[in-house]
């Protein structure tokens, strides 16, 4: 009885260090997410994005959106669940709202810092890639 109670136990010690790790891994944050290619709404109010990763290992799932409303955005991406290189619920376009007054986009950085990836030119009112 002893031993079944023992297997009963490390089982379930298993279980919870695998569902840890899977669950683990979809709060992780990615810093080395690029923008590919950006649209804008016809009336202003939606900008639609594509992404990539410049490496081969991970997914994007979604992002954070700390910012907005007469401030810049920034927006901070997270790793898909379930592995270091699974594919579930992965996605690589994504929507954010924008106010008139939006005048900038940043994604987040390994440094802990942001990286203006869009900005609003202020005599024409589009939105552009900054010059590097």
């Amino acid at each position: 009885m002893k031993v079944k109670k023992a297997v009963i136990a490390a089982e379930a010690i298993l279980l919870v260090i695998i569902l840890s790790f899977l669950i683990g891994t979809g709060l992780r944050v990615r810093s080395d997410v690029i923008m590919t290619d950006f649209s804008i709404s016809e009336d202003g109010t939606k900008l639609t994005f594509q992404t990539a990763l410049p490496t081969s290992m991970g997914y994007i799932r979604g992002f954070k959106n700390d910012g907005g409303i007469e401030k810049p955005h920034y927006l901070t991406f997270y790793s898909t669940f379930g592995g270091l290189n699974n594919s579930f619920g992965a996605k690589n376009e994504f929507e954010l709202a924008l106010n008139e007054s939006d005048t900038e986009i940043y994604f987040n950085r390994t440094d802990g810092g942001y990286e203006l990836v869009l900005q609003k030119d202020v005599d024409t009112g589009n939105w552009i890639r900054p010059s590097k």
